[in-house]
């Protein structure tokens, strides 16, 4: 990309970018892996780098949104997708300063890595829930949320930490509407000075030897 304006503009537009293609990514094979557990514990290494990982790229994004030149805070799709992924701050917040966690007198009694849950797919009224790592003393955990009134579970797959629940779903769709606001916004703002390509600028170097 080429600007002839703001490069905070580009850099931001790229971190979006990046940061968005890499949620899909992370976020897609996550109901699968959950599923797969029962049958197959080796997948819960893969289940949980899934689930954090969703938690820091969720993260940048909203750092960068709120970075971009020219979007206010007061724009109703920031202010809407701010208030949907709140509580993955409280989540990071956790991983990022799991030493102090972990150095407290009075241990938490939740799991290091917190509560992985699940609906099952052959019975979509069934959730499991899987505590992940040791259990301790008075052991707590979260699961998934039950909406009684649209009768179905909030999320495919929820990350319990704390007594806080992240219900993935709701969190990707939020992210995914504000994806189609923030990129298309960008450009209409700054169409004259930014020109875009698929064409990765792939530099190759080779090593001689004698």
């Amino acid at each position: 990309m080429h600007a002839s304006s703001d490069i905070r503009v580009i850099k931001c537009l790229d971190g979006l970018h990046y940061s968005f293609e890499i949620l899909s990514y992370v976020y897609a094979p996550m109901y699968e892996l959950c599923s797969r557990l029962p049958s197959d514990s080796s997948q819960l290494p893969r289940a949980i780098w899934h689930c954090w990982s969703f938690v820091d790229v969720v993260h940048r994004i909203r750092e960068v949104a709120e970075a971009l030149p020219g979007l206010s805070k007061k724009e109703q799709p920031l202010r809407a997708f701010l208030s949907a992924t709140a509580v993955v701050e409280d989540f990071r917040h956790y991983i990022q300063h799991l030493r102090s966690e972990l150095s407290k007198k009075d241990v938490n009694p939740f799991p290091v890595w917190g509560s992985l849950s699940w609906i099952d797919p052959s019975n979509e009224l069934r959730a499991h829930i899987v505590v992940i790592g040791a259990r301790v003393a008075k052991t707590s955990y979260t699961g998934p949320i039950f909406d009684l009134k649209e009768k179905r579970w909030v999320s495919k797959v929820c990350l319990g930490v704390a007594g806080k629940s992240l219900n993935f779903d709701p969190v990707y769709e939020a992210a995914m509407v504000f994806r189609d606001f923030v990129i298309p916004w960008t450009m209409s703002a700054y169409a004259p000075g930014i020109r875009t390509t698929t064409e990765l600028p792939i530099m190759t170097i080779e090593a001689r030897l004698g």
